[in-house]
């Protein structure tokens, strides 16, 4: 049973990083779309980039979703 118990909490954690989320990013001021998937971490990696470089082409990204 100990066995057990370890095995579906190793499953359990693994899980975790599998946990895929999807956004859709706009461009307020052209309206391009782009679709992102990947984990929490890796979305969240991507929003802070598209604003981050955004910023220095004067565009204004805003992205939904996840």
């Amino acid at each position: 049973m100990k066995k057990l118990s370890t095995l579906l909490m190793i499953l359990m954690i693994s899980a975790c990083g599998l946990v895929e989320v999807c956004v859709v990013c706009t461009e307020a001021n052209t309206g391009i779309e782009e679709d992102f998937c990947g984990s929490p971490d890796e979305v969240q990696q991507h929003e802070d980039d598209l604003e981050k470089t955004g910023n220095q082409y004067g565009q204004d990204w805003n992205c939904v979703g996840g």
